[in-house]
């Protein structure tokens, strides 16, 4: 069995903008929806893009004091729930201290397979349901008003309203000619302020520190 990560991007320095703390970040690649306006349009498609395996995965995360928490969007992560599951195991036997976010376009109730429900039994935090641009409230780390917040356990439950209620931050970083932004971003964000042709990428595949 494939122990490979088909991934997106990986926020390896770790970012303050998708959750508490300071955040080693993972969007997974491939995703099912089709969700108009959505944040990474380029974690769409299924075709490997950059391969990394668990073990190796495991300890670029555990190598980081930093770090505070995990965070995993997409792409789709439950499209490779059995291989985070894998991960997060892993991880959190020898970095007990981490709390994790995960993003689903699913609803929990349709979430029953065995690897499903195993990646779920190590969240923290599972923020679920379709994008909904029309529903871009622009408040909190949901992407619209009608993804549910659930607290699966209290480790984050202090911070509440920064889920559903407060403003939202972005980071804007820069390496040579890329530019990534992290992120939600607000319904009417139109990227002023980056360069001309950067404006519509939520994710550079360049960026990877």
């Amino acid at each position: 069995m494939s122990s490979t990560l088909n991934i997106l991007q990986l926020c390896r320095n770790g970012s303050r903008a998708l959750g508490p703390g300071l955040r080693y970040v993972v969007w997974v690649q491939g995703c099912p929806f089709r969700c108009p306006h959505c944040e990474t349009p380029e974690g769409r498609s299924f075709s490997p893009n950059i391969l990394i395996d668990v073990n190796e995965l495991t300890q670029d995360i555990i190598s980081r004091p930093e770090i505070e928490g995990i965070t995993i969007s997409g792409g789709e992560p439950m499209e490779q729930a059995g291989l985070l599951a894998d991960l997060l195991n892993q991880v959190l036997a020898r970095r007990p201290d981490l709390n994790v976010i995960s993003y689903t376009g699913y609803q929990i109730e349709q979430l029953k397979t065995d690897d499903a429900l195993r990646f779920i039994s190590y969240l923290d935090v599972l923020i679920d349901g379709p994008y909904i641009h029309e529903k871009n409230d622009n408040l909190g780390l949901r992407g619209s008003s009608n993804q549910r917040v659930h607290f699966l356990t209290d480790r984050l439950s202090g911070h509440a309203r920064m889920f559903t209620e407060e403003r939202r931050k972005i980071e804007i970083r820069f390496k040579g000619p890329y530019v990534s932004v992290i992120g939600l971003t607000n319904a009417d964000y139109t990227g002023e302020g980056l360069p001309v042709g950067m404006a519509n990428s939520a994710v550079q595949k360049a960026i990877t520190e």
